[in-house]
């Protein structure tokens, strides 16, 4: 049998990349031999493309790259910037106005092809440690302001956000969602850097444009291309992988992926420490997925 796929859309955290952030060499050598066999493969990251980079320098990859959670898509190779989602002034300006009172840093992470950096940290309190360990690890561009109204790009925020102890900032995610929840699409959930940074319960809380998720730019590409649906298939562990398992036409959860992922999943494979990505490589190329 051959393979039934024209795409390969692979998630870096928790799939490609393994606990400490590494891609094993049977994942490198498996995302080869699925180009060998005709597949383009994608890479889609709740990452910007800059903090990625590690990752796809690891297996080789000059394609495309679905970043910040379907918000950007980049070319690995220019690092240019193909499309972006920006979100309208008035939501980022609501966003950074019910995060500021609570003491947590804004962060806005804009379209660097405009703008020149990768991130506009907005507010007077200290960075989260996670965060501060987070950009000392990775070579992104960081601007500290104040206040919102100093924003020198409020036209080409593409996320916004916030970084704290989960104690503190899940209960400020679930007010944001009932207050402008209709608005935008929001996720909150642990952070894979706890245990590197704090060794606390880390909390990511992001929210983009309503229509924003690595899925709707997949789609998007398959329109521009022709393909269907049915010829894409994706692998994916977190929240952020949720629409693109449940839509394509093979969708693969890992074995560490969230529930909610595997109950939407066609099939499951293993973890990211025992080499789930080259296992599912190899039933699709064998046609058996």
């Amino acid at each position: 049998m051959t393979c039934r796929y024209d795409l390969l859309v692979i998630d870096l955290d928790g799939t490609l990349l393994d606990p400490q952030g590494r891609v094993s060499q049977a994942n490198r050598e498996a995302v080869r031999q699925a180009r060998d066999g005709g597949l383009e493969v994608i890479i889609a990251t709740g990452r910007a493309l800059v903090e990625s980079l590690t990752a796809l320098q690891a297996i080789g990859h000059e394609g495309l790259v679905i970043a910040a959670g379907g918000a950007l898509l980049n070319d690995a190779v220019s690092g240019r910037t193909i499309h972006s989602s920006v979100m309208p002034r008035e939501l980022v300006v609501d966003v950074t106005n019910a995060l500021l009172p609570h003491g947590h840093k804004v962060l806005l992470l804009k379209d660097p092809d405009v703008t020149g950096y990768h991130y506009l940290a907005v507010g007077p309190g200290e960075l989260d440690p996670a965060s501060q360990w987070w950009f000392e690890t990775l070579p992104v561009s960081v601007r500290f302001v104040h206040e919102i109204a100093e924003d020198p790009h409020p036209g080409q925020t593409v996320r916004a956000g916030a970084v704290a102890d989960e104690s503190e900032l899940a209960p400020i995610a679930r007010r944001l969602e009932e207050e402008i929840g209709e608005r935008c699409f929001l996720q909150h959930w642990a952070a894979v850097t706890e245990a590197q940074a704090v060794g606390t319960r880390t909390h990511v809380l992001e929210v983009f444009n309503p229509d924003v998720n690595k899925w709707t730019m997949i789609a998007r590409l398959c329109r521009q291309r022709g393909i269907e649906s049915d010829r894409v298939a994706v692998i994916g562990d977190g929240l952020n992988d949720v629409q693109m398992v449940r839509h394509a036409g093979l969708g693969v959860a890992m074995g560490n992926a969230d529930p909610r992922v595997r109950a939407v999943a066609d099939r499951v494979t293993g973890d990211s420490t025992g080499g789930g990505v080259a296992q599912a490589i190899k039933m699709m190329l064998a046609g058996r997925w």
